[in-house]
C-alpha cells in the first residue's frame, strides 16, 4: 500500500473544480443593454445561452459519472492523480470551447470552432477512461470484491463516449450541425444510470 492514499481529497478537489467551472459559466453570458427591444436582443444572443445550458449540463453529467466511478475506487496514487487532473483540465475547457462554437455559428470559422469543441470532448472522455483503465489494472486501488463482470460492463459503457465523440469530430468535417447529434445522444445516455449496474442489480435479485 506504499504511496497509495484514500480518494477523499481527490474527490473533494474534483468536486470543487467542477462546481467552480459550472458556476463561472453564468458570468460569461451576454447582458444586452438597450432601452427598447430587450427581448429581441436576448433572442439574437441565443447561441450564447444555448452554449451556457449545454456546458452546464455537460459539467453536471461529467461530475455525476465521475462521482459514480469513484464508488469502485478506494485508493489513489500519483499516476491516478495526474490522469484525473488531465480529465479535469479538459472538462473545464468546455466553457471556452462551447462559447467559441456559439460565437462562430454561421460564420466562416464555424467548422474550425466545432473541431476544437469536438477535439476537446474526445480528449476529456479519453482521460476519463484512462482513469478507469488505470484503476481496474491495480487490485490495490480498486474496491475489494468488485464484480469482474460489472467492471467489464462499465469499461464497455465508458468507452462509448470517446468513440462517439470521435465520430462527431469526423462528421464535423462534413456537417457542423449534424456533428452535434452524437453529443446530444451521449448527454442523454450518460445522464441515466449505467446499464451495467442495473443489469448486475437485476441479476443479484434473481
Amino acid at each position: 500500500m506504499h504511496n497509495h492514499r484514500p480518494t477523499d481529497r481527490l474527490e473533494y478537489f474534483s468536486d470543487a473544480v467542477l462546481a467552480i467551472a459550472a458556476t463561472l459559466l453564468a458570468t460569461e453570458l451576454p447582458k444586452p443593454e438597450t432601452e427598447t427591444g430587450l427581448l429581441q436582443e436576448i433572442v439574437k444572443q441565443w447561441p450564447a445561452y444555448a452554449a451556457f445550458a449545454a456546458s452546464f449540463l455537460f459539467i453536471c453529467i461529467a461530475w455525476s459519472n465521475h462521482h459514480n466511478m469513484f464508488i469502485y475506487i478506494k485508493q489513489t496514487d500519483q499516476y491516478l492523480l495526474i490522469l484525473n487532473i488531465l480529465f479535469l483540465m479538459f472538462v473545464t475547457l468546455q466553457s471556452f470551447t462551447t462559447g467559441l462554437l456559439a460565437r462562430h455559428v454561421g460564420k466562416p470559422d464555424e467548422r474550425t470552432a466545432a473541431l476544437i469543441y469536438h477535439g476537446t470532448l474526445v480528449l476529456m472522455t479519453f482521460f476519463y477512461n484512462c482513469v478507469w483503465w488505470y484503476a481496474i489494472k491495480k487490485d490495490e486501488i480498486l474496491e475489494d470484491q468488485t464484480d469482474k463482470r460489472l467492471i467489464r460492463f462499465l469499461t464497455k459503457e465508458y468507452a462509448i463516449a470517446p468513440a462517439l465523440h470521435l465520430v462527431a469530430l469526423i462528421i464535423c468535417l462534413w456537417s457542423v450541425p449534424f456533428s452535434i447529434v452524437p453529443v446530444l445522444l451521449l448527454y442523454v445516455y450518460f445522464a441515466l444510470p449505467r446499464l451495467g449496474e442495473k443489469r448486475m442489480k437485476q441479476e443479484n435479485l434473481t
